[in-house]
């Protein structure tokens, strides 16, 4: 199958579904495999071992929202173990 690197899809579901949902992702991210498939296309993510996880909530009175993020790197991020030049302006 063709892989792409973005993958969107919104739905409306009730609360079963989307714990079914939830709980499907949280195994999926267990096995470190995520294949997120629709019509032909899918996208294939690998999380490793370390994940930066954002949780976030607001009220706002008719509308209420839970985000949840997670990210990870696939490679480590190189960090420079010497300071940066600056030169002060005259």
């Amino acid at each position: 199958m063709k892989s792409k690197t973005k993958f969107s899809h919104d739905s409306l579901l009730d609360r079963e579904a989307t714990q079914e949902l939830l709980v499907t992702l949280a195994k999926a991210i267990n096995e470190g495999h995520l294949a997120f498939q629709e019509s032909e296309d899918d996208l294939v993510l690998s999380p490793q071992q370390l994940l930066q996880v954002s949780l976030r909530a607001s009220d706002e009175g008719d509308k209420q929202e839970v985000e949840v993020k997670i990210k990870w790197r696939i490679k480590e991020k190189t960090i420079a173990n010497t300071a940066p030049k600056i030169k002060a302006g005259n």
